[in-house]
């Protein structure tokens, strides 16, 4: 039987992370043996072997909604002539029709049949972090809680009659979350010395059992088979 390859593109790192270890739960996976996993900066790519089909699988991140296209044509138009099928996990943003329109546009000359999944979940307004928010399990929600009141105490801060001092981003608050952790080894290492790394398979920061993050388990079930 011919190997069918499948791709999988996401914005940033920490997509292709979460995405990465998804896969991994619902597949036996091994590492590629003749093509070499890249990480730099915002770019990442892991190969994969699927040993159950035979099959080949790429995710990668590519920067940036406006990145994709033409940059990943050679990719896609190699899923679909080997009866694969490439997946495109975005943010939705603030509009999630018109971000599916934009996106299948983009893609639809290589592959119109191509799935595209938009965070933080079907039909929703939002991003990545949107969804990691709902992923943290109970036992640290007291994070949160200090950074709720550390937010709030900065727009109360009040220069010349307006407000100051800028609240940090969700993404700051996703990055400070795993910052504080008492990570040992390999862990520590990702997180505070290879890009900030968000630790996804470890149980104790994030909730991979939690209902938001099901339909996108679904969805990479799906059509990863």
């Amino acid at each position: 039987m011919a190997t069918r390859k499948f791709n999988i593109f996401v914005e940033g790192t920490d997509d292709h992370d979460l995405v990465r270890v998804l896969v991994q739960q619902l597949r036996s996976t091994a590492r590629h043996p003749t093509i070499t996993n890249t990480r730099a900066g915002q770019l990442v790519a892991t190969y994969l072997l699927l040993p159950e089909s035979g099959d080949e699988l790429l995710i990668a991140s590519v920067g940036g909604w406006d990145k994709l296209g033409a940059n990943q044509a050679f990719q896609v138009q190699e899923a679909r002539n080997s009866g694969g099928k490439t997946l495109v996990v975005f943010d939705a943003d603030k509009d999630p029709e018109q971000r599916a329109a934009l996106l299948t546009q983009r893609i639809a000359a290589d592959d119109p049949g191509a799935g595209v999944y938009l965070l933080p979940g079907p039909g929703q307004a939002g991003d990545l972090e949107t969804l990691l928010l709902q992923l943290v399990p109970p036992a640290h929600r007291a994070v949160m809680d200090c950074y709720d009141r550390y937010e709030h105490c900065l727009q109360q801060l009040v220069v010349n009659g307006q407000n100051y001092y800028h609240t940090p981003s969700a993404k700051r608050r996703i990055y400070d979350y795993v910052n504080v952790m008492p990570l040992q080894g390999k862990e520590w290492e990702r997180h505070h010395e290879k890009g900030g790394q968000k630790i996804f398979e470890n149980p104790d920061l994030w909730n991979l059992d939690a209902p938001a993050l099901q339909p996108l388990r679904a969805f990479l079930d799906r059509h990863i088979r």
